[in-house]
């Protein structure tokens, strides 16, 4: 017996090299047909339209359906108005509702239109019913797609539903028991509808204590439910418990994947998806705008540092340890942040009670590592200071003095830091604003800025006013 062939994986640059150069069509065939429909999706997007064209002559319907399943509704959009309509019609035909229906809604309103007039009446319905629902709510990611099955039922004609349905859904681990009028009446396992023997009816192995959610539930609260119910396949309801869909494990996946990838663009301060496929002159065009208000909010930091220029002109040996203050800062308030933004997350701060004793700990935790670090900062000016006298320290000022105001404001600025690396984001959640927009950009200019106040303020208090 021959062993079984290794799909390849994980290969896209070889895709790509076959499409360039292999120049026999049946080899070509052949071999594309080997690959992941995931590596094929990585390689689309690595070639330019004209190799794509190519790809699509070789590559059958269905298994373009899957590649384009795998791409971002952006990028799957720009792909499928590369093929003919009919093309595009077939592929997505084959695709699951929920992904057909997010690369229509990333179309042009004509050529959404266009696609649709050439689906059957089935997959229209389909479509139009998922997309009536606002988006980001269980009714607009969930797939319609799923394995009915009635109370009486008995098991050999259930098991015939399988067998025949089984090709044309997503899920068939998890099977749906539903009366006359679409009403969710129980879920059948199928390891349960397997080794059931007739002449046992539905009714008889289904469970009712399952879980549900509501179409206008929020997505996140809903992949919550399906990790905290470890379920494979979560019905959705409608207000009168009428199934309109399903929400898999595999949905979940992708919106959790999709949702640490926004958050991610944000904590670096893209509030845009920064298509790396785009031109240099696409993409300065969507961070262009971005950083330029960075820029305006750092004349902030400037603008302390003018307010302090007569106590830097005398004392300028205080300019040697900005920058690991303004870093200390910056490093325990993106810490503090980090933390925040996970419990805020996992619905870990909801009461008072919970955000007082987070705030305290945070701050406990700035007392400490300010503690600490402040006076490793105060023996290191001191040495450098003492060794390599800057100015008039050493004249005039004593190093142990300017050492001291060091080490007090790294104490002060980790304090100040923490406590508003966790305090931010919690207000800005109360008011309805994704906390990751509390990230790097804003709560370091802020920090950068408390730093400065407290360092210049110590050394003008401490040493200028002292002369």
């Amino acid at each position: 017996m021959r062993p079984l062939p290794i799909l390849k994986r994980n290969k896209p640059k070889e895709i790509v090299s076959l499409i360039k150069h292999e120049t026999r069509d049946k080899i070509l065939t052949a071999k594309l047909h080997r690959y992941h429909a995931y590596d094929i999706s990585e390689a689309m997007q690595m070639m330019d339209e004209d190799d794509r064209k190519r790809l699509y002559v070789y590559l059958k319907p269905a298994m373009l359906s899957k590649a384009l399943s795998h791409i971002s509704e952006e990028n799957a959009a720009e792909f499928i108005m590369e093929v003919d309509k009919t093309l595009a019609a077939d592929i997505l035909s084959l695709m699951e509702n929920d992904d057909a229906v997010d690369i229509l809604q990333h179309l042009k309103h004509e050529d959404s239109i266009a696609f649709m007039a050439l689906l059957d009446d089935d997959k229209k319905a389909a479509l139009r019913e998922l997309s009536r629902y606002k988006h980001l709510t269980a009714g607009s990611e969930m797939n319609t797609n799923y394995i009915r099955l009635n109370p009486s039922m008995d098991i050999k004609e259930a098991m015939k539903v399988l067998v025949a349905r089984a090709d044309q859904v997503e899920v068939i681990d998890t099977l749906f028991v539903l009366d006359d009028e679409e009403n969710l009446l129980g879920i059948v396992d199928l390891k349960d509808l397997i080794v059931a023997k007739h002449p046992k009816t539905i009714a008889e192995i289904m469970k009712t204590n399952y879980y549900a959610v509501n179409v206008n539930d929020g997505i996140q609260e809903v992949v919550k439910d399906i990790q905290k119910y470890d379920t494979i396949a979560m019905p959705v309801l409608d207000d009168d418990g009428t199934i309109e869909g399903i929400l898999t494990m595999n949905d979940a996946m992708d919106i959790i994947e999709e949702e640490a990838s926004d958050d991610y663009q944000k904590l670096a301060g893209l509030f845009s998806d920064s298509d790396i496929h785009d031109t240099p002159k696409a993409i300065v065009k969507k961070r262009l705008p971005w950083l330029t208000l960075l820029l305006l909010m750092n004349i902030i930091i400037a603008t302390v540092l003018a307010s302090y220029e007569a106590t830097i002109a005398m004392v300028t040996a205080l300019v040697l340890f900005q920058p690991l203050i303004m870093d200390m800062a910056g490093n325990i308030g993106t810490q503090s942040l980090a933390v925040t933004i996970l419990r805020i997350s996992k619905e870990t701060l909801r009461t008072r009670v919970n955000i007082t004793q987070h705030l305290l700990q945070e701050i406990a935790i700035g007392l400490i590592n300010g503690l600490l670090l402040g006076s490793l900062a105060f023996m290191t000016a001191w040495g450098f200071l003492s060794l390599m006298p800057v100015g008039i320290v050493g004249e005039t000022i004593e190093a142990i003095t300017v050492a001291s105001v060091v080490g007090l404001s790294v104490f002060a600025a980790l304090v100040f830091s923490a406590f508003l690396g966790s305090v931010i984001p919690i207000i800005l959640n109360a008011l309805k604003i994704d906390p990751a927009v509390a990230s790097g950009p804003f709560v370091t200019t802020i920090n950068d800025v408390t730093a400065l106040f407290v360092y210049f303020g110590l050394a003008t208090a401490l040493i200028i006013n002292l002369l």
